[in-house]
Order: structure tokens, then C-alpha cells, then sequence
């Protein structure tokens, strides 16, 4: 009976050390979830950074082009102008009149196309989400990465 008390304290004591254990890396395995979602959410962050920064430029650039391309119609529109004033094949007054009623037409087409808000800000931002954090919990991060 005595073999039996010895054993079972043995075997309690075992139980014991593996509830430790057990308790020892569920906390190194929060750790580590909590280490790589926080990396993950710093790539986005980073990713999500350099595709607005490429956004903005090909933006700026694309304003500058439709201002180039409008100034040259301008120029090209004055130059078939004056060349028909020129040459004498233009009713100044009719041109003038058909002119003033495209300017209103044009005033109500930019009025229809134009657009909110193209700063950064006004764009929506993907957010990390839970299953990001899901899926990391199925890997774990070495305890000598920077977590910063």
C-alpha cells in the first residue's frame, strides 16, 4: 500500500510539472502570437505606406500631363483660330456666341465629374484583421526577433 501512496504522490507531482509546463508555453505561445501579429501589422502598415506613395506620384504626374495636354489644345484651338480670322472665313460674333455657350456646357460637365477628395487621407485604408491574427497564431516568431 505504501508502493501505492509513493506512486500516486509520483504521479501527482508529474501532473503538476505538466500543468506547468503546459501553462509555460501557453504564455510563450501568446507571446509569440502577439510578437507576429504585431509584425504583420507592421508589413501592412509598410505596404499599404508605399502603395499610397506610388499612388500620390503617379497622381501628381497625371495631373501635370492633363494640364500639358490642355495647354497644347489651348495653343492648338488660338492657332486654327487665328488662322481662320486670318484667312477670313470666320463670323467673329457666331464663333463668339457658339464659344460662350460651350463654356456653359463645360462648366456643367466638370461640375459632374469632379472628384471628392484625391489626397491620401480620402482613400480607405485596409485594416489588419482578426484572421491575420488567426493565421499567426500558427506560426510562431524566435524570442531574438525585434518586436518593435
Amino acid at each position: 500500500m505504501e508502493d501505492r501512496v509513493e506512486e500516486n504522490a509520483t504521479l501527482a507531482a508529474q501532473v503538476v510539472a505538466q500543468r506547468a509546463k503546459i501553462e509555460t508555453l501557453e504564455v510563450e505561445r501568446d507571446r509569440d502570437i502577439h510578437r507576429a501579429s504585431h509584425i504583420a501589422r507592421r508589413d501592412v502598415a509598410g505596404q499599404c505606406r508605399k502603395v499610397l506613395e506610388s499612388l500620390k506620384e503617379k497622381w501628381a504626374n497625371k495631373k501635370k500631363e492633363a494640364s500639358v495636354e490642355i495647354r497644347l489644345q489651348e495653343v492648338v484651338a488660338n492657332i486654327d483660330l487665328l488662322n481662320e480670322i486670318k484667312d477670313g472665313g470666320l463670323n467673329v460674333d457666331a464663333e463668339l456666341a457658339r464659344l460662350k455657350e460651350m463654356e456653359k456646357d463645360c462648366e456643367g460637365l466638370v461640375a459632374l465629374v469632379a472628384v471628392s477628395d484625391w489626397s491620401i487621407f480620402g482613400l480607405g485604408l485596409p485594416q489588419v484583421s482578426e484572421d491575420l491574427v488567426d493565421q499567426a497564431r500558427g506560426s510562431s516568431v524566435p524570442d531574438g526577433v525585434d518586436s518593435s
